[in-house]
């Protein structure tokens, strides 16, 4: 074989290290992602059973929170409920948030749907 040979085979090796290393480190990247974003749908599910919404319980608002589990200290939820249309249809629009800090970055995973309120009959 001739230097040259050996050169180019020495560059075509370094050029497909690079490009694994840079597309292990991307796909490591997406892994840490779904994991977070798998987290966060598990503390929505979380939230909706430490802090049940009954129909008394439905007032336009935000009450928001933080996880107490010592691996979830980087999560926290926020739920906001208003009015969709007028006050008196009793039809409410009821955001639960979850985000999350990572490296100064911040991501979340939200979950939206309706609920309507009957009025209470009275006695």
């Amino acid at each position: 074989m001739t230097l040259i040979e050996v050169m180019l085979a020495v560059v075509m090796l370094g050029i497909a290290g690079i490009v694994l290393i840079h597309s292990a480190t991307q796909g490591l990247a997406v892994v840490r992602a779904a994991y977070l974003y798998a987290q966060a749908h598990t503390l929505l599910a979380q939230v909706d059973l430490e802090n049940p919404l009954f129909d008394e319980d439905v007032r336009i608002g935000t009450e928001q929170g933080r996880f107490r589990n010592p691996d979830k200290q980087n999560f926290d939820w926020m739920r906001r409920i208003e009015a969709v249309g007028d006050e008196d249809d009793r039809l409410f629009e009821i955001t639960t948030r979850v985000s999350w800090t990572r490296r100064g970055q911040r991501g979340y995973e939200e979950v939206v749907y309706y609920r309507y309120v009957p009025e209470e009959n009275g006695p």
